[in-house]
């Protein structure tokens, strides 16, 4: 099968993205509001202007909504259901990633650099979450490696409307930053090949037309519907997150490398990187150059913003590793990293334990110092006698993170989900009870009811839109402003509440559900009820 190891690897990263989508709830904010974005385009059948809480929410293009949303018609209303596209989307991101090497190199340098990029915590973590990353991911990695191919064999028609509809998809996934990725990186990759021609796909005009059609007719209606769209998009949400720190988003000058180092665990550090490039890497560092200066220089910040930087980093650690020489004093490297690793988890056991921390906490950590350091004594025994299969080694992190380390990984996402407060309505109240938010929103759990509740707000900054909250007054001059001041407060079944709120209890209330972030209560709560 000339094609078996890009789709046996692609296979793999799938299946792995869909046991980690089963394994825990969707977490808010992020995931529970972009779940329910793509439930509410599912009911309205609105697939130009995307909506949460009923109002419009134009914080992001529509690309992960529509999929997911199509997902949701498929597949019913579940976490899996819409964590499909960015599964699906990392599943394509591996095969490019390998069919390039496979193209460029052989079956053994795609098996190595799909292995790596799967190893990579963050890649395999993100490849289950619904956020936009991981399709824009799949964006960027589809303009790398067409202009790998370009350098190589020569620059086809197909190849360059391959790439510019990458750059079109990005632009509906993920707005202007795709433009950034494109042009940066192919600028960053002309200055460290001293070339001009990773510039030259940049000029063709047929492209751009190809791009901007992709993009621009969503972009037409929605400005036709939203005239103030377009500020908000280039603006506010595009240069304002770069130029100020409006969005409290700002990350001291090490937060890039640390995720760049972080995210790639262990081989990021155990890797025998060599300033000695191929063609092809040269190209691949120029991507992952640029993501790392123009975020250093952003003032908004996020660990997932640096994800399309993993597929050409594993590309340069699979040159890197097929150097005999070096992979085996990188084995014995790895080796000595795993036994740091497991001495420091080893530590934070002790720490836990003596802190009186939850059990599941401190478990984790011994369970993994005890799991590192077996693994690095196997690692040593490869160094010593089989030092060219140390580079398998590099594979045993991130399961052991995911196995050993899923009480926690789950005990975080459940304390952050909207789950166990659905769980709780659905248990409690009739079907279809009427549910009021005051001070509070979980578009996680209004999503797994399938449902919209009355949200008590003044500025309803608790949807946490910032299109929303920014454009509130023309919001509500059209009417489509949904959140309710205290003194217009519907009837209600059932009142949610911050669980820090220090209000008593309303009148007549009975409290059913209590975690970290909400408390519930259950009765026949009268309108305008609610206290301001």
């Amino acid at each position: 099968m000339p094609r078996a190891v890009p789709l046996l690897l692609a296979a793999l990263t799938l299946a792995a993205a869909l046991v980690i989508a089963r394994s825990v709830p969707l977490i808010d904010p992020d995931e529970g509001r972009n779940a329910e974005v793509a439930a509410e385009m599912s009911r309205s059948g609105d697939w130009v202007v995307p909506a949460l809480a009923g109002m419009p929410y134009l914080d992001k293009p529509p690309a992960l909504f529509w999929a997911a949303a199509l997902a949701i018609r498929g597949f019913g209303r579940t976490a899996w259901a819409v964590r499909l596209p960015a599964a699906l989307a990392a599943a394509a991101t591996m095969a490019l990633l390998c069919g390039l090497a496979r193209r460029r190199e052989d079956d053994a340098f795609a098996l190595r650099c799909g292995l790596l990029l799967l190893a990579a915590p963050l890649f395999l973590m993100l490849s289950a979450y619904v956020i936009f990353d991981m399709p824009l991911t799949l964006c960027v990695t589809l303009v790398w490696t067409g202009l790998v191919d370009e350098l190589e064999s020569g620059a086809t028609a197909r190849g360059r409307l391959l790439m510019f509809a990458g750059v079109g998809a990005g632009l509906l996934v993920k707005g202007p930053v795709m433009l950034a990725w494109a042009a940066g990186g192919s600028a960053a990759a002309a200055l460290i090949s001293r070339s001009r021609a990773p510039l030259r796909w940049l000029a063709w005009w047929p492209g751009w037309v190809l791009a901007l059609a992709v993009a621009g007719g969503w972009f037409a209606l929605a400005c036709r519907r939203h005239p103030e769209y377009p500020h908000y998009a280039f603006l506010e949400e595009s240069l304002e997150r770069l130029s100020a720190g409006s969005f409290h988003r700002d990350q001291p000058p090490w937060f890039v490398p640390a995720v760049l180092l972080g995210g790639g665990l262990p081989w990021s550090l155990a890797t025998p990187w060599s300033r000695r490039l191929g063609a092809a890497s040269r190209v691949a560092l120029g991507f992952v150059a640029f993501a790392a200066v123009f975020f250093t220089l952003s003032h908004s910040k996020l660990v997932t913003y640096l994800l399309p930087a993993f597929p050409p980093l594993a590309w340069i650690a699979g040159e890197a590793w097929t150097r005999a020489g070096a992979a085996a004093r990188a084995t014995t490297l790895l080796a000595i990293l795993y036994a740091l690793l497991g001495v420091a988890c080893g530590v934070a056991a002790a720490y836990l334990n003596a802190s009186r921390a939850p059990v599941a906490p401190a478990g984790v950590a011994l369970g993994l110092a005890i799991g590192l350091a077996l693994t690095a004594l196997a690692t040593g025994i490869v160094a010593r006698r089989a030092p060219r299969a140390g580079f398998a080694m590099n594979l045993a992190f991130t399961p052991l993170l995911l196995v050993i380390g899923h009480p926690v990984i789950a005990g975080y996402a459940a304390a952050n989900s909207g789950a166990p407060l659905a769980a709780a309505i659905t248990q409690t109240l009739p079907p279809g009870a009427p549910i009021r938010y005051e001070g509070c929103y979980s578009p996680g759990t209004e999503f797994l009811l399938g449902r919209h509740s009355q949200l008590v707000s003044d500025a309803g900054h608790e949807t946490t839109s910032n299109y929303q909250a920014r454009y509130r007054r023309m919001l509500l001059a059209r009417g489509q402003w949904t959140p309710v001041a205290a003194t217009a407060a519907g009837p209600a079944q059932g009142v949610v509440r911050p669980a820090r709120d220090p209000r008593p209890a309303p009148a007549g209330g009975v409290q059913f559900h209590a975690d970290r972030r909400f408390v519930a209560y259950r009765g026949a709560f009268a309108g305008a009820a609610a206290e301001p």
